[in-house]
């Protein structure tokens, strides 16, 4: 289960390495889309890869990795082990924000319809992260993946923090059907993978934002209101509850909260790093 910006690409390429599947299924389901169904607008290879149902999804394959939510993936093979990644959420969230901001209009040119979705990444942090067309992408995203379909979480709207304890107690029931649970920060995650696995893994980066186009490029202290930073708690509050439960589990508690900040603030500078703006040449006198 693929939680995006959880370096889920990188793993996936090194799990299809280390076990040579017969056939491979890389895709989405309709988790990650809310109410969007305009997929006819999108080019045919990307049509091809979002199935709206698991039944569509084809039954011999025996290796299976994408953005579908746990009921998808169950659905698809009972007798499946199935694993997810969780990463420290407000690092994910900036992550995710910063992935679509990179998208030019030629990179978008496949999605049809979708792509003003991607685009709205090109607003301030404030008016993304505010963005109810795209909750689906931002709001709690592992927690909606967990659960998805499910009648407290909204399908284009924000989560009601009135309905937390019964969504995070959901969501931590649904972690507990994992074979393998992690966390990206962990610093033994991959030799923890290994073992789960019982053979040897090498893990590559991928899938990375190395490059902010100059056009979208904007100081990223300016981005951090107030108001902002408000939001990526409220955006990431359900998700932290899970991600410290996982961390809690591998580490110590005081470990795990060290942890998430050195993480969160090695992100936010490289973030940072990516939106510096060319120096304006020198007048001459």
């Amino acid at each position: 289960m693929h939680i995006p910006k959880t370096a889920g690409t990188a793993i996936t390429a090194a799990l299809a390495a280390t076990s040579s599947p017969r056939a491979v299924v890389a895709a989405f389901d309709h988790c990650l889309f809310g109410g969007f169904r305009a997929f006819e607008t999108m080019s045919r290879p990307l049509q091809e890869t979002i199935f709206a149902a698991a039944e569509q999804v084809p039954p011999d394959r025996d290796f299976i990795a994408g953005h579908f939510a746990l009921s998808t993936l169950q659905a698809v093979s009972r007798n499946a082990q199935i694993m997810t990644v969780l990463r420290e959420p407000c690092s994910r969230l900036l992550s995710h924000w910063q992935f679509w901001r990179q998208h030019t209009d030629d990179m978008l040119a496949g999605l049809g319809d979708w792509a003003p979705y991607v685009r709205l990444s090109r607003k301030p942090l404030v008016g993304f992260l505010g963005e109810e067309r795209i909750a689906c992408q931002t709001d709690n995203l592992a927690t909606r993946m967990l659960l998805w379909p499910h009648p407290l979480i909204p399908v284009d709207g924000f989560i009601d923090p009135a309905n937390d304890p019964a969504i995070l107690q959901a969501a931590s029931a649904r972690l507990d059907e994992l074979d393998f649970v992690d966390f990206v920060e962990n610093p033994d995650f991959i030799a923890n993978l290994q073992a789960w696995l019982g053979r040897e893994l090498t893990v590559s980066r991928a899938m990375e934002t190395s490059f902010m186009p100059l056009e979208f490029r904007a100081p990223l202290h300016d981005a951090f209101s107030a108001e902002a930073y408000a939001l990526l708690v409220e955006r990431s509050r359900l998700d932290l509850r899970l991600w410290t439960l996982i961390a809690s589990h591998h580490l110590s508690a005081p470990s795990a909260g060290a942890l998430r900040e050195r993480s969160l603030l090695a992100n936010v500078a490289r973030y940072a790093a990516l939106n510096v703006s060319p120096a304006a040449p020198a007048s001459i006198a």
